[in-house]
């Protein structure tokens, strides 16, 4: 798999993709990972990419200039399809919101092209020109896209095979279906038995292999009941603020 990040600050990735999973799959040489620095194509000494918007307001808005250019150099071109396995994804709070299934879907791609914005935002025609998927990580702000593109980035590549030393931990992740599965992950311990008074549930220790597949269904769907009440006691507060 091909990565191309688009950023303002491509050394916010230097040390992210020299660790964890990301150096896993690079050092297997499953993934190559290309930084464009967006400053490269601006058109001044000052390498500026951004500006005031049209008709006022506040912030500024990323030209689009640095950013047709740098996708010109990447071999895509304005137009309604992307290149076959190639996937264009626009970080903005317009996108859907990243699931476990859009990660799978990016996984299996050829090529990811993400694009990291800043500032208030993008210049329209940014948007408009090339076919993107707008991925968000969720309903707040932060001050660039440089983070959910490792988002992005961590969530795909361990899905890649061999990537995880482990492949049945991916099987067994939260919001994959594992058999039994209702969500979220059941809950983990491990050695010491006891520490500080507390201790290992007993049917984890019982070397009862059917028991402890139940016990983990069950807790399994404790987790996901427990998120979706604290959810909706969230609404409710939500609802009842004046």
């Amino acid at each position: 798999m091909q990565i191309d990040i688009l950023t303002i600050f491509p050394s916010f990735f230097d040390e992210f993709i020299q660790h964890g999973m990301v150096r896993v799959a690079r050092k297997q040489g499953q993934v190559e990972i290309g930084m464009i620095d967006l400053r490269a194509f601006s058109e001044d000494r000052h390498r500026t990419v951004d500006d005031r918007p049209y008709g006022g307001g506040p912030g500024m808005l990323l030209k689009p200039e640095p950013v047709f250019r740098a996708l010109d150099v990447l071999g895509l071109q304005p137009g309604d399809q992307a290149p076959e396995g190639t996937k264009l994804l626009l970080m903005c709070p317009r996108g859907k919101q990243l699931g476990q299934s859009d990660l799978e879907d990016f996984a299996g791609a050829e090529r990811l092209v993400i694009l990291c914005g800043r500032y208030e935002g993008y210049d329209e025609r940014i948007v408009e020109a090339y076919p993107w998927q707008h991925v968000s990580l969720g309903d707040y702000v932060l001050s660039g896209g440089e983070v959910p593109a490792m988002a992005i980035i961590e969530g795909a590549i361990r899905l890649l095979p061999g990537v995880l030393g482990d492949g049945e931990s991916v099987l067994r992740d939260s919001f994959n279906a594992w058999p039994g599965a209702e969500g979220l992950d059941h809950a983990h311990w491990t050695r010491p038995p006891e520490y500080r008074g507390r201790g290992v549930p007993e049917v984890l220790r019982s070397g009862d292999h059917g028991a402890i597949e139940e016990w983990r269904r069950r807790d399994s769907r404790r987790q996901s009941s427990n998120r979706d009440r604290s959810g909706d006691e969230e609404q409710k507060t939500t609802e009842q603020e004046p």
